[in-house]
């Protein structure tokens, strides 16, 4: 079996317009999908005319009777894309580097930031097929294409048609970040938390007593006229010092009096996590700042997928009627107006680990999760990767805007910063939200002090080099100088005399 890499991304015009929305009904962006590159070919698709630029599309050439092995990567920024390829069924594989148990079906969305690994077979008669990449927006249809040909199959473009699904014949789309397609596509949803692990001696995380925490993470864009991404009304902005030589100054929560379950505030919002402890994450998208799917992207881990909830839907039409109620989401006010900072599970015997459904045998193993509008995704891991680890949003208009947040673990065991490493902080502006700790003020001067001594004798020496290169100039000018000058004669009144050479 042979391996293609398929890397697809879209363009997104800088242009607003109204906003897109997937077909769940909740939104995608005010930039709506331009267009799209496979391997970094694609055409631009002229709406109104139907007609394209005719730039050359990826080619994946194919031997009748074999099976090849395609991994594919999301390296959009943005929207969500599902893969098929017409007259073909594809069987994914694996997820984020995973093996999983194979899973036929008819396609697969790929969300930014996630790899899925497919299998297909070539056992259509020879010829060309589309193999097709289109978003989920419900109001448009974006798509981009590249071609499966066949060896011995003449070089023209295919005339391929995508599957007609039916009420007896449906079609399967894997990770869906709704239960629902409309009642009319004929299509049936499978979620990512229903794939399996290959291997049976990959289990989850076990909950020990005195070892196991448990975190309620809500990525969204909570607020009222100041609604910026956030984790728990959290705005995230980036440390003052290197946080992987400053682990202890990253131990430090956001103010709780201007971070509150019906606050917004900007800090370094960072969790701490204790060496060894089983953790248990609930990322939820949830409360008045839902909206968008968020996949999450976790560096310095892989986790394990043990559940999913999602929204509740209308299963006519696919959209979202309400939210999911494992969740409450607190706050003292009314559900639709609570901003889910602080929430917690509405049954309170599901706390420590005890939430029925959940897959612990063989869950799949991924470092990025769709997290659905409405729902929630619960995963695990073991703290025992130490360092400081960012996870965010990988739509990247979410992350720049403060949908973040990072992972301090096991500080206690980082190894030490080498002897003089530079601990610089960088520069401060005035910014009354960012909260700084008054035991701070000592270390600033100290470092202050430091790097003014430093600077005055870098200035030192480079003035003494400075001069003394302009001495050496200054002498070469002048040898040279006395050197190529030539021999005058003159009269014995004083005046030159142009015609006489006392060398003569």
């Amino acid at each position: 079996m042979e391996d293609a890499r398929m890397v697809f991304g879209g363009y997104d015009n800088r242009e607003k317009f109204q906003v897109s929305r997937s077909l769940d009904g909740q939104y995608f962006s005010l930039l709506k999908a331009h267009s799209g590159l496979i391997n970094g070919k694609g055409r631009f698709w002229d709406s109104h005319k139907n007609t394209h630029n005719e730039a050359p599309l990826e080619i994946f050439t194919v031997k009748q009777g074999n099976k090849y092995r395609f991994r594919i990567i999301g390296v959009g920024a943005l929207y969500p894309w599902t893969i098929s390829v017409d007259g073909h069924k594809i069987t994914v594989v694996a997820s984020d580097g995973f093996d999983v148990e194979p899973q036929i079906a008819d396609s697969v969305i790929i969300n930014a930031g996630e790899r899925y690994d497919v299998i297909i077979d070539a056992d259509q008669p020879i010829g060309n097929y589309w193999i097709r990449a289109k978003t989920l927006e419900s109001n448009r249809n974006t798509s981009v294409e590249a071609i499966l040909h066949y060896q011995g199959a003449s070089d023209t473009e295919p005339l391929s048609t995508h599957r007609t699904c039916t009420d007896t014949d449906k079609c399967l789309v894997v990770n869906c970040f709704f239960t629902y397609y409309p009642q009319n596509d004929f299509t049936l949803c499978l979620p990512v938390d229903k794939l399996k692990h290959k291997s049976d001696n990959d289990q989850a995380p076990k909950v020990i007593q005195g070892k196991f925490t448990e975190y309620f993470l809500n990525f969204a864009f909570p607020g009222k006229s100041f609604t910026p991404g956030s984790v728990n009304g959290r705005r995230f902005i980036s440390p003052t010092k290197i946080a992987l030589a400053n682990p202890k100054d990253m131990d430090y929560p956001c103010d709780n009096t201007e971070c509150d379950e019906q606050k917004i505030c900007t800090c370094t919002y960072s969790l701490n996590l204790k060496h060894g402890d089983t953790v248990q994450m609930v990322f939820l998208n949830m409360g008045s700042g839902k909206g968008w799917a968020h996949p999450i992207h976790m560096h310095g881990h892989t986790f394990y997928v043990l559940k999913m909830g999602y929204a509740q839907y209308d299963n006519r039409t696919g959209e979202m009627i309400g939210e999911n109620k494992d969740i409450d989401c607190r706050g003292g006010v009314a559900k639709n107006e609570s901003f889910c900072n602080d929430a917690t599970w509405s049954n309170s015997s599901w706390v420590n680990g005890n939430i029925p459904d959940l897959e612990l045998k063989k869950p799949v193993r991924k470092d990025t999760i769709i997290v659905p509008s409405g729902g929630y995704v619960v995963t695990r891991i073991v703290a025992d990767n130490p360092g400081v680890w960012f996870m965010h949003c990988h739509i990247e208009l979410h992350a720049n805007d403060g949908m973040a947040i990072i992972i301090n673990e096991s500080h206690a065991n980082h190894p030490s910063p080498p002897q003089n490493f530079p601990r610089c902080h960088s520069f401060q502006e005035y910014d009354s939200t960012i909260t700084q700790r008054p035991e701070d003020d000592d270390l600033f001067e100290i470092n202050d002090l430091y790097t003014e001594r430093n600077f005055w004798i870098m200035f030192g020496v480079l003035c003494a080099v400075i001069v003394l290169q302009f001495i050496i100039i200054l002498c070469k000018f002048c040898c040279e100088r006395s050197k190529d000058k030539p021999e005058k004669s003159y009269d014995f009144n004083g005046h030159f005399n142009s015609g006489f050479n006392s060398k003569t």
